[in-house]
């Protein structure tokens, strides 16, 4: 006995999603840690996963070793591609500082977004913790 097309189970097709957000991997705290899982997760799950973030800096309000604030970078983490824009961190956080601090990522980062839309993703997560 056949069973009908719509009974049988569903083919899931890989889908081109780009990340953006400022923080990724490896900061071990908040929206970091989240959206590095999230990607990964979808990754793994055979989706194309990029993503557009600022190079490490949570929560020491400072860049971690082995990153730049002051020149674009790329990587490979887990099977998701990471684009890294440069940004300003502030050594003490507080009001106009922070607008700056995000500021300078939105400046940054639009390039990168730009030249991911020429990549045509199915699916823009966009991720936005403040």
């Amino acid at each position: 006995m056949r069973t009908a097309p719509f009974l049988s189970k569903a083919r899931v097709d890989s889908m081109k999603i780009l990340v953006f957000g400022i923080n990724y991997a490896p900061e071990l705290t908040g929206i970091g840690k989240y959206t590095a899982e999230m990607a990964e997760t979808l990754a793994a799950k055979g989706h194309a996963v990029r993503v557009v973030c600022a190079p490490p800096y949570y929560p020491e309000w400072r860049v971690a070793n082995g990153y730049h604030s002051a020149r674009y970078a790329t990587e490979q983490r887990n099977g998701v591609r990471l684009w890294r824009a440069p940004l300003w961190v502030p050594r003490r956080p507080r009001g106009a500082l922070r607008i700056v601090h995000l500021a300078s990522f939105a400046l940054t980062s639009f390039p990168l977004v730009l030249r991911h839309a020429f990549w045509r993703p199915d699916a823009v997560i966009c991720v936005a913790p403040s």
